[in-house]
């Protein structure tokens, strides 16, 4: 609604930013008093913040680029901009249609049109679910199996000593590890990629070779696209298109 009002010139543009922020903060501080009051038990509240601050991410990305492509809208008609090189597809106002597309799409980058495949695969999608049911239970396995009698059986931090602190440490390693490859299987490969092919998203880089990364930075800009596209798109894109200088 706030868009559709900014879109027909019905507020300001400094209006509909105050909106947004006020709009976005609520999607954060709702679910902690909610959790806060109901004292909701650590995996619910896990959750709920997870959704909460994927919708909080995905709001934010719906702001700034309807905020650019009024922008880009308004040099078109002041002729600053050429429209013949533009896709008028990706200038066009948000409808309720594709923002409930973005909001249960696999990517926190907002723009009106994606890349769509031509049909769904069920076959693909039933496999894969497969997959995820079986590395699921794999992952659980290793938790309670591994990790619960080694958690369960250690001292206080504060109150043990430290080279006992740092064998348990170390035996946590290998099956973190395991869990950790398990979790980004599960949910980068096969769901991610469930979710694409459930709603006919195209663009489905999710992750990239990370294994290949030679150095830390390198890793880190690889390992999670969802996050890095956005942040790169939305923080980093902004600020040295507005704040920093050209030549950095």
């Amino acid at each position: 609604m706030t868009e559709k009002w900014a879109q027909r010139k019905l507020i300001r543009d400094h209006v509909s930013i105050l909106l947004h922020i006020i709009i976005t903060t609520t999607v954060l501080i709702y679910p902690v008093v909610v959790i806060l009051k109901c004292e909701s038990a650590v995996l619910s509240g896990f959750v709920l913040m997870f959704i909460a601050s994927i919708t909080w991410l995905k709001l934010v990305s719906f702001a700034h680029t309807n905020y650019d492509i009024r922008v880009l809208s308004q040099s078109i008609e002041k002729g600053a901009t050429h429209g013949s090189s533009i896709d008028e597809e990706n200038i066009k106002g948000p409808t309720i249609n594709s923002v409930v597309y973005f909001m249960l799409a696999p990517t926190l980058c907002y723009q009106p049109s994606y890349p769509r495949t031509a049909f769904i695969r069920k076959g693909w999608v039933t496999r894969q679910l497969l997959k995820c049911v079986v590395f699921t239970g794999l992952m659980g396995f290793i938790i309670e199996q591994y990790i619960n009698p080694i958690v369960q059986n250690s001292k206080h931090p504060l109150k043990g000593n430290f080279l006992d602190a740092i064998e348990r440490v170390l035996k946590l390693s290998v099956p973190t590890l395991y869990v950790w490859l398990c979790m980004f299987y599960s949910f980068f490969h096969l769901w991610l990629n469930i979710l694409a092919e459930l709603l006919r998203f195209g663009d489905r880089e999710f992750y990239k070779d990370w294994w290949n990364a030679k150095t830390v930075e390198e890793y880190w800009r690889m390992w999670n696209m969802v996050i890095f596209s956005p942040i790169l798109k939305n923080s980093y894109s902004g600020l040295t298109g507005n704040f920093l200088p050209a030549d950095r």
